[in-house]
């Protein structure tokens, strides 16, 4: 059976299917908004991916590097200055805000040690089919 999951947010394409020795199990697609202006500034265009689509361990973690100024040794291959620090911060929380009680898919089908690790693959498979980099702290997932 297929069928859209809209209890997530972002809402998950769901097939049912069965591997080879017939145990049943579901394959779990997000469907991630990625319409996004791509004149933002890196950072800026990070936020917006993150918080349009319930990233809400790494869009925490991000906002806790911008508000402690560790962006030049956190983030991989950061090399700007950010000028609107209070803005970014601002953008952060006004997402993590706007999915206070959204579900994200991977913390209604996964185990919550497994949470943070699917949150990101999400995101490098994003990277991938955009391709762009994204902001992220790489170094402590």
């Amino acid at each position: 059976m297929i069928y859209i999951d809209k209890s997530t947010f972002p809402h998950s394409y769901i097939e049912e299917k069965k591997n080879e020795w017939g145990e049943p199990y579901d394959d779990i697609t997000p469907i991630f908004n990625l319409s996004i202006d791509p004149d933002l500034s890196d950072i800026e265009y990070t936020i917006e991916v993150m918080g349009k689509n319930n990233f809400k361990i790494n869009l925490e973690k991000l906002y806790n590097i911008l508000l402690n100024n560790e962006e030049n040794y956190r983030i991989e291959n950061f090399n700007n200055v950010i000028t609107n620090r209070e803005l970014l911060l601002n953008d952060i929380n006004t997402y993590l805000n706007a999915n206070l009680n959204r579900t994200p898919p991977w913390k209604q089908h996964y185990d919550e040690n497994m949470q943070s690790i699917y949150e990101s693959l999400h995101l490098e498979s994003i990277e991938e089919s955009i391709n762009r980099k994204l902001l992220l702290d790489r170094k402590y997932y």
